[in-house]
């Protein structure tokens, strides 16, 4: 059996087989357990390097992620999406273990002292025309200048199609503030828009 891609299915569908491979997962399907991880592992190892440069750390915790799930998969909800559940677990073990280091080995937790570190860059190679790439790079220079919880809003749902309540659980925040963060980036991105666009008009063709 050959795990579907995203780009095999409709987003609906996609997301249908992902839930579908946890419910088989849950249930103690060893082969829908190694697609799951096939399936989610690079996003896994993307989104854990915003918080850590160390490399085989990530891929450290991302496994203890995997087992945990394993271990605890007859107390585990069968309707719970996947993707939020293994990142909040990523996001939480590598903030603790941090925290640990930083408190001499106390278990300390403080959600407001994880750090989210990401650069958003833009395809330039790709884009042909010369203001085209102007703008681009304005527009990922702006997106850089946001709070790093609204990067990390952003981040999650542009750029993994995450839905509110799934970024919440993730955050560990409620949906409101979710909606909120997106909320005061949207306002920062419109106040600087016009900006951007007279500067690339004003330009020579």
């Amino acid at each position: 059996m050959k795990a579907l891609t995203r780009s095999d299915l409709h987003p609906a569908m996609y997301l249908e087989e992902e839930q579908k491979l946890w419910r088989e997962m849950l249930a103690g399907d060893v082969t829908a357990y190694e697609h799951l991880i096939d399936r989610t592992y690079d996003l896994l190892f993307h989104y854990g390097t915003k918080f850590n440069g160390d490399r085989e750390l990530i891929k450290d915790c991302i496994q203890d992620v995997f087992l945990g799930v394993w271990e605890k998969r007859n107390a585990l909800n069968p309707e719970i999406p996947p993707k939020p559940y293994l990142l909040a677990s990523l996001r939480r073990r590598l903030h603790r273990l941090a925290s640990r280091l930083r408190m001499d080995c106390m278990d300390y937790y403080n959600e407001s002292d994880i750090v989210f570190d990401l650069e958003f860059n833009a395809e330039y190679q790709l884009i042909e025309s010369e203001n085209d790439r102007i703008l681009a790079s304005r527009m990922t220079e702006m997106l850089n200048e946001l709070p790093k919880r609204q990067k990390e809003a952003v981040f999650l749902r542009f750029y993994n199609d995450m839905e509110r309540e799934e970024i919440a659980m993730v955050m560990d925040i409620q949906p409101q503030s979710v909606s909120n963060l997106l909320q005061e980036a949207f306002k920062f991105i419109k106040s600087h828009w016009k900006a951007i666009v007279s500067l690339v008009l004003a330009l020579p063709f």
